[in-house]
């Protein structure tokens, strides 16, 4: 027997699931027996292939004055391939008859979601429904019967996001029954080609009757029924939308970004279709100017070869503030969607209300259609094969989520340091996951990074002490391999051995004892001169790090530290012993690879502090490591990030600009033009160059081939170009 969902008893997702995913006498009333699923295709899924895709979200009172017409001509102007369609949450767009499902109060008879459907299908463009399974209408008789469809606070009220809308809980019906009704109704009433859902998964906080049965929701116990839950039921809606057609898909909301990895992003995309990242702006206004390149390349390591997906929002935010039915003037959006595009993803413009985004505030339209027509007559070059970029950082959601720092700031700071002293470089490369260290997916790439990745397994060691046996060479830094996959401290480094490196003690902070709230931090002295070392020739001491491991040791070190001293009053600036034995950087070199391990937290020091030293320090250690050997190198003046792809007519150099009023502080104003930019290509393989053009330009350009290498050069850059190589 099922269980009733008003008695609903926690059991295990498997069995959850299980009991409550076959067609019941809710979700029947969805299906049409005239409806059978199609014979699988033997052609690539249309998703596969696609780069554009717009979505203009309803409200309640779209129906009373949505222009249909005028919807679709401005997303057909703009050429994308897909629409997003508002199906759900708490409002429906058409005339539902799955039971309490809200039909909106303005429909009156009208189908606003059918006639979507029908011209966007008429404009060759295709749809999938966006559904949000996170909130629910709290009307009277569905509290009544579904009481724990809905998220409660300790007190038991409901966890409410506007007037007569609540948050739901995913240990309910409302996950297990509701939506697999409404997707059901839409396979068989409407010709729709995938669904993505909204808003889930989520680490949801929850006390209704349900959740009090688990346990803690901010306990271990929790978070787990929860990946266990959203994985059973990601798995249920796949299963559901593809009894439409097998060239469907479906598509969760699984992040937007290094920081959202409370649930364990990479077991939940294994078998994903598709991945959306909906950051939509930058969530903090001190947030870096290249978040949605970061965002689609995490989601690229985590997803290989599938569709990435990032939604760049066209309205106003700042931080936490919205202004959501009024337009973002700046190049913010501009610059996001240049992002995604260069980073290999799927470029989704957003913006909401049919009335206020055609009839009021018209203003998102003009950016929108430019840039994504312009990459419509540019298409082929955006369908990459392969990375060329030939340095990766692994990226840990493990060393983000559990381990354990000794400082407030963000866990992901190490990440963003190295982020942008390889952007500083102007250093082409890719994430690449914790779980996905195998000798395929390493193959491609000279160097690794390790900034911190201070949790690792055995197996995990194993595979980066394989790697460095091929010839790959690695940089990490502080606390790197001191601990397991779980948390759990280790008395050495796991990697100790392959580094040459041996721990004399525990992790300090440092800086001089003091009163005054001005603090002093170590000092790197260097004691050989070589490659790490350039730029420091008229100083015989660098800055150092805030947090450090104490090292033995070791034979002819290139810096040690020198011990803090107090930096005020002027007379007590000095210090007060010489310059200790205890490493701070130790490279080494065996057979083909070399290694650096950096004893500091140089890379979160250098993103928290902007100490220029440190950050020069570690781009010298990576140009070390790749033997000063770029294979796309990039040389003029200004801040930018390169990404190098071999496409499909050949070859791919996107040069993002990142100079230009506030560019640091939540929104891109108008750009600086950048002057000639001088590049050089080392090709992957022998091959003839016929034409070299900038696409955002929309010019051809000369070029000199000689062997392998191409070289050019681009005149200006605005915002974005791209160097288009046919062969």
């Amino acid at each position: 027997m099922k269980p009733n969902r008003r008695e609903f008893t926690l059991m295990g997702a498997g069995s959850m699931i299980a009991a409550l995913s076959a067609p019941s006498a809710l979700s029947a009333v969805a299906i049409d027996p005239a409806v059978t699923p199609l014979a699988p295709s033997a052609e690539t899924p249309w998703y596969r292939h696609i780069k554009r895709v717009g979505q203009t979200n309803f409200n309640e009172k779209d129906p009373q004055y949505g222009d249909v017409g005028k919807w679709a001509d401005y997303w057909a102007s703009a050429k994308v391939d897909a629409v997003a369609l508002s199906v759900s949450g708490p409002v429906a767009f058409y005339p539902t008859e799955v039971p309490f499902f809200h039909r909106s109060s303005y429909l009156n008879g009208r189908d606003l979601f059918g006639e979507c459907v029908q011209a966007a299908k008429a404009r060759g463009i295709r749809v999938y429904g966006r559904m949000s399974p996170d909130i629910q209408w709290t009307d009277p008789k569905l509290l009544a019967a579904n009481p724990l469809w809905f998220r409660r606070n300790q007190d038991g009220s409901l966890q409410s996001s506007a007037p007569d809308i609540a948050f739901t809980c995913q240990f309910s019906g409302q996950f297990t029954e509701q939506q697999p009704a409404i997707i059901r109704e839409l396979n068989a009433h409407y010709d729709i080609d995938g669904i993505y859902m909204n808003g889930w998964p989520t680490m949801q906080v929850c006390y209704c009757d349900n959740c009090k049965k688990i346990g803690d929701p901010h306990s271990e116990k929790y978070r787990n029924a929860l990946m266990a839950g959203a994985a059973e039921l990601i798995s249920l809606y796949k299963k559901v939308v593809l009894e439409k057609s097998p060239n469907n898909f479906y598509s969760s909301n699984l992040g937007g970004g290094l920081k959202e990895s409370a649930l364990d992003q990479w077991k939940l995309t294994r078998d994903a279709l598709w991945y959306t990242a909906d950051n939509q702006s930058r969530s903090a206004i001190f947030a870096p100017i290249w978040q949605d390149a970061q965002q689609v390349k995490f989601a690229r390591a985590l997803m290989g070869d599938r569709p990435v997906a990032a939604v760049t929002a066209s309205y106003s935010r700042s931080g936490r503030l919205m202004w959501r039915q009024v337009s973002e003037t700046s190049c913010e959006p501009e610059c996001r969607m240049a992002q995604t595009a260069a980073a290999g993803g799927i470029v989704w413009y957003h913006w909401l209300g049919m009335e206020q985004g055609f009839q009021e505030d018209r203003r998102w339209q003009a950016p929108g259609r430019d840039f994504l027509s312009w990459h419509a007559r540019h298409d082929k070059h955006f369908q990459n094969v392969r990375s060329l970029a030939s340095v990766a950082i692994i990226a840990s959601s493990k060393s983000v989520t559990l381990y354990k720092a000794p400082s407030t700031e963000e866990k992901t700071d190490h990440i963003e340091g190295m982020y942008s002293i390889l952007t500083e470089g102007r250093i082409p490369f890719d994430f690449v996951h914790e779980e996905d260290l195998n000798e395929k997916r390493l193959a491609q790439y000279s160097v690794l990074i390790l900034p911190n990745v201070a949790l690792l397994s055995d197996a995990q060691c194993r595979a980066l002490e394989a790697y460095v046996q091929r010839g790959g060479s690695l940089l990490a830094t502080f606390e790197t391999s001191l601990y397991d996959e779980n948390g759990k401290p280790r008395t050495d480094f796991a990697l100790g051995n392959l580094f040459g490196i041996s721990k004399a003690g525990i992790r300090f902070r440092a800086e001089a004892e003091a009163t005054d709230p001005i603090t002093s931090v170590h000092l790197q002295f260097i004691k050989q001169r070589n490659t790490i070392t350039a730029g420091f020739e008229d100083t015989e001491w660098i800055a150092g790090p805030v947090w450090s491991i104490p090292l033995n040791p070791v034979p002819n070190p290139v810096m040690t530290f020198i011990k803090p001293y107090p930096v005020y009053p002027p007379e007590a600036v000095f210090a007060r012993e010489g310059p200790t034995n205890m490493p701070s950087v130790v490279l080494r070199e065996t057979g083909k690879s070399r290694l650096i391990y950096f004893a500091g937290d140089m890379d979160a020091s250098y993103w928290r502090y902007d100490n220029v030293d440190l950050g020069r320090q570690l781009l010298n250690a990576v140009k070390w490591l790749m033997h000063d050997n770029d294979p796309v190198q990039v040389k003029g003046e200004g801040l930018m990030e390169v990404i190098a792809w071999e496409t499909k007519p050949g070859f791919a150099v996107h040069m993002l600009n990142y100079n230009g009023a506030n560019a640091f502080r939540g929104h891109m104003r108008t750009p600086v033009t950048l002057g000639a930019q001088q590049v050089r290509i080392q090709l992957p393989r022998d091959v003839k160059v016929k034409t070299a053009s900038l696409l955002r330009a929309e010019i051809d350009v000369p070029f000199k081939q000689t062997d392998r290498t191409i070289e050019l050069t681009v005149p200006s850059i605005k915002i974005y170009e791209v160097v288009a190589l046919e062969v």
